[in-house]
């Protein structure tokens, strides 16, 4: 999808996704009720309640975003140890604890997709990690998110959601 100047815009899952991850971060650092969490960001970040508020988003795009970020961001709450004891033996030699917000959260929200999304095919969840990462991680990012999906993807082989369908 094109702007009126010719400038690529994200798409809806790219936007959702964005906004998934700064839900993810906001409860990584305070917290609390996953359902709560989301109604006070919404509640805080909605453009057409708050024009200012810093996500340089239109309200259409935040209304066709937010459904998805919304199922995004509670799908990796509701299966948040599943996730964790698996991105914990893929990630050698790092913790869970060591790991930037930024690049836990992307990892997360990547292998949920992997996991429990059988319309989005891993190698997308994967790519689309390491696009956001491009914009909300620090220079070593890319390179450390992809070794742990790539592993974590690995690891599904066969026993992918999407593979014992076909």
């Amino acid at each position: 999808m094109l702007d009126q100047s010719g400038a690529k815009v994200p798409g809806t899952r790219r936007q959702a996704r964005e906004l998934a991850l700064r839900m993810l971060f906001q409860r990584d650092l305070s917290g609390g009720d996953p359902e709560l969490a989301a109604r006070a960001f919404e509640a805080s970040f909605n453009p057409e309640k708050d024009e200012e508020n810093g996500l340089e988003m239109s309200a259409e795009d935040f209304a066709r975003a937010w459904p998805l970020a919304r199922d995004f961001f509670l799908g990796v709450c509701i299966h948040l140890e599943e996730l964790d004891e698996a991105i914990g033996q893929a990630a050698a030699n790092w913790s869970l604890g060591r790991m930037s917000p930024v690049d836990r959260g992307l990892i997360r929200l990547a292998y949920f997709e992997m996991l429990h999304r059988d319309d989005i095919p891993p190698r997308v969840s994967l790519n689309e990690a390491l696009e956001i990462a491009k914009s909300f991680g620090d220079d070593d990012s890319s390179a450390f998110i992809n070794g742990v999906l790539d592993r974590l993807m690995r690891q599904l082989g066969d026993a992918s959601p999407a593979k014992e369908e076909a």
